[in-house]
């Protein structure tokens, strides 16, 4: 398979009234960073939409968005292409690019201090339908690099990892663990750098 469209959503514990207008300045800031390994061509503004994707910045490689659909609100990176090697490498880059984008957010001044990320609880989907439909033959072909991948971040036994079998939603898993409580425990453990794409927004 080759896994280009990897979706991770990093859940946000949130007021019912989630503050999306807060990251506007934020990101159009980050459009104007026109060397930024996400390629920015574009920000676009959903809060319109009831529990949808808020907002959200345009990457050709990837986009980013503080995410108000179900299962609840988060900050969600799309991966567009760019990922190379065996699964459970293409998703370990998937949430370098994620950890590296959502940590620069969550420092930017502006950021509403209300939204406390939750570094347990996390929601992986393959946002490809045709290379990855939502089957049991999908979940076992890929769930050996995914476990690979989770025993990483998390630590063998330390997680849960449930498939969200419903065939009308894109293959996916709701993952959990309480042997994380901090963001830099989940860098630490990824703490190699992704070859193509460097961490953090461009300066």
């Amino acid at each position: 398979m080759n896994l280009q469209k990897i979706n991770l959503k990093l859940f946000l514990d949130a007021p019912e009234t989630v503050p999306v207008d807060a990251l506007l300045p934020i990101f159009a800031r980050w459009r104007e960073q026109k060397d930024h390994p996400s390629q920015w061509v574009d920000m676009a503004d959903y809060a319109h939409i009831d529990r949808g994707p808020g907002v959200m910045m345009i990457g050709r490689r990837g986009n980013l968005a503080l995410d108000l659909g179900d299962p609840g609100p988060g900050i969600l990176y799309a991966n567009k292409k760019d990922l190379n090697g065996a699964p459970e490498d293409r998703i370990l880059d998937t949430f370098r690019r994620t950890l590296a984008l959502a940590g620069a957010l969550i420092e930017e001044p502006g950021y509403p201090v209300q939204l406390k990320a939750r570094p347990g609880f996390w929601q992986l989907v393959f946002n490809d339908r045709m290379e990855t439909p939502n089957s049991d033959a999908t979940d076992a072909a890929l769930r050996p690099g995914i476990d690979k991948a989770l025993d990483r971040i998390f630590g063998a036994g330390n997680y849960t990892a449930v498939h969200e079998s419903d065939p009308l939603r894109r293959y996916g898993l709701i993952v959990h663990s309480d042997a994380v409580d901090d963001l830099s425990q989940i860098a630490a453990r990824l703490h190699a750098p992704s070859a193509t794409y460097p961490e953090g927004p461009a300066a």
